[in-house]
């Protein structure tokens, strides 16, 4: 099985379509659709990108088809947020992460202003002053 094959594998076992899968990942499902045509070969950054919002994905089976297709570790359990694999495979977590400082977040914009332009040369001017 060719890395092409066991990333259609992945997806499949998700239940996932070609555009969902890449969706998931973060590419253009064009990517996704030639690589499954055929057409290109895995890139590095589509592989880190599997990787990276699959964790219990096994990396070494993703990439040389070595082992297991899910990661598996005694006594660990899958987060809340973890893909979970098919029945009968033990899921792992990724190990905590250092505690990076958390930079405040942005108060989300609000519309302050709209300004619709007719064709006639007139406009109208919406404001949120309160």
């Amino acid at each position: 099985m060719n890395e092409r094959e066991r990333i259609e594998k992945v997806k499949d076992t998700l239940g996932l379509t070609a555009r969902q899968f890449a969706a998931e990942i973060g590419v253009q499902p064009g990517t996704i659709s030639n690589m499954m045509a055929g057409r290109n070969n895995p890139s590095l950054d589509v592989m880190k990108r599997i990787m990276e919002r699959y964790p219990t994905l096994n990396p070494e089976w993703l990439v040389l088809g070595k082992g297991d297709m899910w990661r598996t570790e005694p006594g660990k359990e899958a987060g809340l947020f973890d893909v979970l694999p098919p029945e009968g495979k033990k899921p792992t977590v990724r190990a905590a992460a250092k505690e990076e400082p958390q930079i405040p977040a942005a108060p989300p914009k609000q519309i302050s202003r709209i300004v619709v332009y007719y064709t006639d040369n007139t406009f109208e001017e919406f404001s949120n002053h309160q």
